[in-house]
């Protein structure tokens, strides 16, 4: 009998010992919830598109395009620069002459045509009288190839009785008697019928149209 109770008490205690050490072997857990791994990847996505988002709006805009267009209709609309200088030199002409005058019916002011900025005749007061037959025009003499000289136009002609009031625009430059054009020739003097000219002591006549 007390051979059967000490086997009981040695598998009793056997068994204790034993189960301390399965406790052991079962997975503990701290106490913390942990995100679902799917909900981590969506919110890595969101801020992916946050970010292409910002930077999409707060990319400065080119407006070169706009600017090159208004610069070029800009060109195109401007005036040319030569025509209206040669206008501005005229309008100067006519406001900084004497404003002593001969009576209106001695002065001739004639604008030819195809003048930039002018027109037709301006006004003629009087019939321009015929051309000394003894003065030969520069049509002539470069028919004859007497001269050789660059094409000279008569573009403003005004004739006063006094001298000091005469002037004539000649290749878009303004000339008075006694003045020297750039192209050789010296203005010798303004007459009704044009303007007489000195080139190497030739003496010829440019005829207003």
């Amino acid at each position: 009998m007390s051979f059967i109770l000490d086997a009981l008490k040695k598998s009793e205690t056997d068994r204790q010992q034993q189960t301390p050490a399965a406790f052991a072997t079962v997975p503990s857990s701290d106490g913390r919830p942990r995100a679902p791994r799917w909900l981590m990847l969506l919110g890595a996505l969101l801020a992916i598109n946050v970010i292409v988002l910002l930077v999409l709006l707060l990319r400065p805009v080119d407006d070169t395009p706009a600017a090159a267009v208004n610069n070029v209709a800009a060109v195109e609309t401007a005036p040319p620069a030569a025509t209206t200088d040669f206008a501005a030199q005229i309008e100067a002409a006519r406001r900084n002459e004497p404003q002593r005058r001969a009576p209106p019916s001695s002065a001739q002011v004639h604008a030819m045509p195809g003048t930039p900025g002018t027109g037709a005749n301006v006004s003629a007061t009087r019939p321009a009288s015929n051309p000394p037959a003894s003065l030969p025009t520069i049509y002539e003499l470069q028919a004859k190839g007497s001269i050789t000289l660059p094409e000279l136009h008569l573009d403003i002609h005004v004739y006063s009785d006094v001298p000091e009031d005469r002037f004539v625009f000649i290749n878009m430059s303004k000339q008075r008697e006694k003045s020297q054009l750039s192209e050789g020739p010296m203005v010798d003097e303004i007459t009704p019928d044009g303007v007489v000219l000195e080139y190497r002591g030739t003496t010829f006549l440019l005829p207003r149209d």
